[in-house]
């Protein structure tokens, strides 16, 4: 049985995901989609996340849209999400964090971080839940 958290990477761009993959298959199973909706059906289609990256901007559905849809659903509005972006717009951070968002990180990121940001994330959802 496979103890690690899924970690669903929504993100159009390989390169990020590779990266992602790689640093953080270890401890998570990781699941890659391409897009907001992509990842969106695979959530309604009964999969679990444990944990959400998803990029800001991404056809179909971009990652606001995607945070919007999944803070107003009963059944993943307790999932944690990290949004990547290309820009370090603190409008769009701002906006993101309101949204729902557990954090925010601009690309390029250490994916040392990313894994560190997850781990103290889902740290606070254990002492809370």
């Amino acid at each position: 049985m496979d103890s690690r958290k899924s970690l669903l990477i929504i993100d159009d761009e390989p390169s990020i995901t590779k990266i992602l993959e790689h640093f953080l298959k270890k401890d998570f199973n990781v699941i890659i989609k391409n897009d907001g909706s992509e990842g969106m059906l695979w959530l309604e289609q009964g999969n679990q996340a444990d944990f959400i990256i998803a990029d800001l901007n991404m056809p179909n559905l971009n990652g606001k849209e995607f945070l919007k849809v999944a803070k107003a659903s009963n059944l993943y509005s307790e999932i944690p999400i990290i949004i990547l972006s290309g820009s370090d717009e603190s409008s769009e951070r701002i906006q993101c964090l309101n949204l729902g968002a557990d954090d925010f990180m601009v690309k390029p990121f250490n994916p040392m971080e990313v894994h560190a940001k997850i781990n103290a994330i889902l740290r606070r959802s254990k002492r809370y839940s």
